[in-house]
């Protein structure tokens, strides 16, 4: 269960839907993505983004988690989350284009601290993913 916020209220939402509501994440492109880290604390990565709601929990990739919307721009996402069990988190992305976004996310993970910044760039199609 997510929440959205109307003129000062919040109101519940399914964490699918408010994730989906996202005006930034409506820009960003499927296919293959590299993520870099800008902070020197993560080797950073690659990853197939099917669903570009995926970027809002880096720290928990996978996991089933409810999600808070605290920024809904077209160009900026600030979304708190909470997964049950296994921690919570907060993400700001900022879309610079439909092949180039920005990523913050710090948070907690099996109360371990983590903190990571990326540049995440599109590559390519997801077929061109190495094994």
């Amino acid at each position: 269960m997510g929440i959205s916020v109307a003129v000062g209220l919040v109101i519940p939402t399914s964490a699918g839907q408010a994730a989906s509501q996202l005006q930034a994440l409506s820009s960003i492109e499927a296919g293959l993505w590299d993520l870099r880290s800008t902070s020197g604390r993560d080797v950073g990565r690659s990853m197939c983004v099917t669903d570009p709601s995926v970027l809002l929990q880096l720290g928990h990739p996978g996991r089933a988690c409810s999600r808070f919307p605290i920024v809904n721009q077209p160009k900026n996402a600030d979304v708190y989350y909470s997964c049950a069990g296994a921690g919570q988190g907060q993400t700001r992305l900022r879309v610079e284009t439909s092949r180039l976004v920005q990523i913050e996310t710090q948070g907690f993970l099996y109360q371990e601290p983590f903190s990571f910044s990326f540049e995440a760039r599109r590559i390519g199609d997801c077929s061109r993913a190495k094994p």
